[in-house]
């Protein structure tokens, strides 16, 4: 008994030991000097010391930083480090939690973030004022990070609603940087569809007197909306970007920022930031009225075409293709096959169609429409003219194109009986149909009656119709020309409706990043794909265009709707938290996602 006493009372002493550690904190920008151009590190350490065991930390989420005069800050994230040391046989253990947040001044002088308080373990800690003082850039300086590596983007001014053009994403690394990759693209387009991001290109450039790595990546894009539509792209890369000076670190070996940081002044240190381009604009302009064929279907472009059947004579029921080839550059995934009138001459179907893309331009190739025509009465018959327009952005007007009528000679069909004679013996079987004799069939000929020669006669009059196959091939084909006419009607109305093509275009972009949001561990990836998720949804029950939206507007939207408090509620953790965790780098633990998590499905519920 006395033994479980005095093991108890060991415990209670070693558990208070651990829970009285010593925590102190620490701020200052690294380095605390630079030239106007560079950015500074915003450093604060959380340092946890014991000599009983080693320091448990909880992870910090957020940090009220106040505002200094114009200092910006961005792309934080979060650093640790341990460290054990016996001296004198007594064992002193450590351990330091660094948030590190990348800091820019847009002038020069001195840029002071007083002291501040946060809750840590449930105490409240000072983090001290840090002062940054920016100078003018000395000659022999390196250049800037904005002129060591930045991103361009190749785009038209103007562009027509619906028209596809191409466009480059450049990046321009200087000689004195190496670029690393890129862990995140992310695309702040909403008036545009754009093509997913393709392997890039590498080649070298003169710039001045310097030369640059310049990676290319080419995309497609397709106005949706009319107006001033911003084209705006972000890269989250690693690069090595040259030291501005010869210094050394005041955390020794166990730098938050890596040894290299503090090198020679030409010696590199590997950074990982996001990357923006310059606000990009494209004025979209609606497809004028005047002059609209009847034929006009959306193709926007410069295109020719060609119409050719497989054969110049068929016979009736026989089926004869007619192709119809579009060559040229411009939207080809929104051109649609004409529509072919029928009469009692001939019985249409609807295309099928093929696309060949040329591999050294993705605007230009050419497409087929195949259609199948089945003539229904013998002579001589023409296939209807076919009709195909586009609206020319360089003309600025649109063109119809025609191809006239084909001739066709319709011969009677081979599945007409042959007579019985009368005096048929009883006992003779009787002879089955065949093809005419002494009749030589061309190889067209052989290909397009081999499916229609007789077959033994099936019982006459109703018997079929006891028959379960009878039924069940019936229920297939009406199923099968019921899903092909949904699909072309969707087809039609993409083409044709922008604000049907925009809600489908966003169910599909919500069904992707609610995926990423409900699979992905990762805190940034996961509030990244909710906020998405949110504004898509949001965008689709009120028939707005949210994708940009900030909370405070869809606020404002979901009171003016009944729309529950709990709900609104939800929201305003989800995208706090989303902030915090974008802002401080800092990762939540499992228990925060599913929270989050819980949060998300109960806004998509109430949408």
């Amino acid at each position: 008994m006395k033994f479980k006493q005095s093991a108890y009372i060991l415990f209670l002493l070693f558990a208070g030991l651990v829970a009285h550690a010593a925590v102190t904190v620490t701020a200052q920008f690294q380095p605390k000097v630079i030239p106007l151009g560079d950015k500074a590190q915003y450093v604060v350490s959380i340092k946890e010391t014991s000599s009983s065991g080693r320091p448990e930390t909880e992870r910090i989420t957020s940090l009220p930083i106040p505002q200094s005069g114009g200092l910006s800050l961005r792309n934080g994230r979060v650093s640790n480090s341990q460290q054990s040391a016996f001296i004198n046989g007594k064992a002193e253990h450590s351990i330091t939690q660094n948030l590190i947040i990348e800091a820019s001044a847009p002038r020069v002088g001195n840029f002071t973030i007083p002291s501040y308080t946060f809750s840590y373990k449930g105490e409240t800690y000072t983090a001290p004022a840090a002062t940054l003082q920016v100078t003018e850039r000395p000659a022999d300086a390196p250049p800037p990070v904005n002129e060591l590596i930045y991103l361009k983007v190749e785009a038209p001014n103007e562009l027509y609603i619906g028209q596809t053009a191409r466009i480059e994403l450049k990046l321009y690394v200087h000689e004195q940087a190496r670029y690393r990759g890129y862990d995140d693209f992310t695309r702040n387009a909403d008036g545009f569809t754009i093509s997913d991001l393709p392997e890039g290109t590498d080649q070298l450039e003169r710039i001045g007197n310097y030369r640059y790595q310049v990676i290319t990546w080419p995309l497609t894009i397709t106005p949706i909306q009319s107006g001033a539509q911003n084209l705006n792209f972000e890269f989250s890369i690693v690069a090595d970007l040259p030291n501005q000076r010869n210094r050394r670190s005041p955390f020794g070996g166990n730098s938050p920022f890596g040894g290299s940081i503090f090198n020679d002044f030409f010696s590199t240190r590997s950074e990982r930031f996001n990357l923006f381009n310059e606000p990009t604009q494209i004025n979209v302009l609606p497809l004028p009225q005047t002059g609209k064929p009847e034929s006009f279907s959306g193709a926007i472009g410069d295109f020719s075409i060609q119409v050719s059947t497989d054969a110049n004579d068929s016979r009736v029921g026989e089926p004869i293709m007619l192709s119809l080839k579009v060559s040229g550059s411009g939207n080809f995934d929104r051109i649609n096959g004409p529509t072919l009138p029928e009469s009692a001459t001939w019985r249409n179907y609807e295309p099928e169609s093929t696309m060949e893309a040329s591999p050294a331009n993705p605007l230009a190739g050419v497409k087929r429409f195949d259609y199948v025509f089945i003539p229904q009465q013998a002579g001589k018959h023409s296939l209807p003219e076919v009709k195909f327009s586009f609206f020319d952005p360089e003309e600025k007007k649109y063109i119809e194109l025609s191809a006239p009528p084909i001739s066709v000679e319709v011969k009677p069909s081979l599945q007409a009986r042959a007579p019985v004679s009368a005096t048929t013996a009883p006992n003779q079987p009787q002879t089955k149909n065949e093809p005419v004799p002494n009749k030589t069939l061309s190889p067209e000929e052989v290909l397009l009656t081999l499916d229609y020669r007789p077959q033994t006669s099936a019982p006459t009059g109703f018997g079929i119709l006891k028959q379960p196959v009878f039924y069940t091939f019936n229920a297939v084909t009406g199923i099968a020309l019921f899903a092909a006419g949904l699909l072309l009607y969707k087809r039609k109305r993409l083409a044709t409706d922008l604000e049907y093509a925009n809600q489908h275009a966003a169910r599909a972009e919500l069904k992707t990043s609610l995926a990423t949001a409900r699979s992905t561990e990762d805190p940034d990836a996961f509030y990244r794909a909710a906020q998405v998720s949110v504004r898509l949804a949001a965008g689709l029950h009120f028939k707005q265009n949210l994708r940009a939206a900030e909370f405070s507007q869809l606020e404002a939207l979901f009171r003016s709707k009944p729309i529950a408090d709990s709900v609104i509620t939800a929201a305003q953790k989800l995208f706090s938290q989303a902030d915090a965790v974008r802002f401080s780098g800092s990762k939540s633990e499992s228990n925060d996602l599913r929270t989050a998590r819980q949060h998300l499905d109960t806004i998509l519920k109430a949408l």
